[in-house]
């Protein structure tokens, strides 16, 4: 007996205003019946997921659904076409934003995930969606900061991206999916967009980073921390994320959570204007050819999870037949 078909959406997660061109692709692939054994098959869906071949697919399993219908819980897993994952914003938001538009009353969202615990999806408006990602953890926090550089990865680092000396200000060390992963810090003169990885240069560093700015002038004037970022993940099979829901989950703990960091990059104009760095929105521009905009908060009852609003466009959908 054949499988039955599966149905499908294709979506452009944290678009940039109103271009609906920008932002990072993901699948969403939704399961009718738990007991599918395609659900469990990890070959099937990564084969699945280097099909599409976009940085992530996402695997939706219906859990439960209130009598309402305004509350619903989905198992949620996310693969590249190399691996799964431990957690991933966009497809998160893009699976949140196909539940709420394929169930007009659903107002709350719960994913039960693998590696990442519970997390929540609500609406917010008419378009714009908030889901809740969890943070760097106190330890990795504790760490930002106490740790001596090291020159010869620096200056490689510089390397791996085409900057002159002084380019890089900062390194701190954290896990992605089992993964060394680097937040590289850069100076101000830097031109993120502008930035041209050597990847093979970058692998023999590292086999995943993130390199963010703090856009100093806009931060005072808005208010807000507005920060400028990439992400590349070559040892996830993506060279170059587009835009990076969880990156952004940990960069707001990054500076909002660590002394260290808040102390070293955040102006100090703007941190006058507060209490607590806690308090600061970041602005996320992520600034690859596709572009992305994300806003964070550190979660008042829960500063282990960061809320990301943001927006996505389905521009496709159709049935699978594997």
């Amino acid at each position: 007996m054949s499988s039955p078909q599966l149905q499908f959406h294709l979506l452009n997660a944290f678009v940039v205003d109103s271009n609906p061109h920008s932002g990072n692709q993901a699948a969403v692939v939704l399961f009718s019946d738990p007991s599918d054994h395609r659900a469990e098959d990890e070959k099937w869906m990564t084969s699945v997921a280097r099909d599409f071949g976009f940085s992530e697919t996402a695997y939706l399993v219906p859990l439960a659904l209130d009598e309402k219908g305004d509350k619903g819980e989905w198992g949620l897993r996310w693969f590249t076409p190399e691996v799964e994952v431990t957690l991933c914003g966009h497809a998160t938001l893009a699976s949140s934003k196909v539940l709420f538009s394929l169930n007009p009353a659903l107002q709350l969202i719960t994913f039960q995930t693998r590696f990442s615990g519970t997390l929540t999806a609500r609406r917010v408006g008419q378009e714009e969606v908030e889901i809740s990602l969890p943070t760097l953890s106190n330890e990795v926090i504790s760490k930002f900061g106490s740790t001596t550089s090291n020159d010869d990865e620096t200056r490689a680092l510089e390397g791996a991206f085409g900057l002159d000396r002084g380019g890089v200000v900062g390194v701190e060390e954290i896990d992605f999916s089992g993964n060394r992963c680097l937040i590289v810090q850069l100076s101000q003169g830097v031109d993120v967009e502008k930035i041209r990885v050597d990847i093979k240069a970058l692998v023999a560093i590292t086999g995943c980073a993130v390199i963010t700015q703090v856009d100093n002038s806009k931060s005072i004037e808005t208010g807000e921390l507005h920060i400028n970022s990439r992400v590349f993940g070559p040892a996830l099979g993506v060279d170059e994320d587009p835009v990076t829901g969880s990156s952004h989950a940990h960069l707001t703990g990054y500076y909002l959570l660590s002394q260290a960091t808040a102390q070293a990059y955040i102006p100090k104009e703007l941190l006058a204007k507060v209490s607590s760095p806690k308090e600061l929105t970041v602005i996320g521009h992520q600034r690859s050819s596709r572009g992305g905009l994300l806003k964070c908060q550190l979660d008042a009852e829960d500063q282990g999870k960061v809320k990301i609003v943001g927006n996505a466009f389905e521009f496709g959908r159709g049935t699978l037949n594997l």
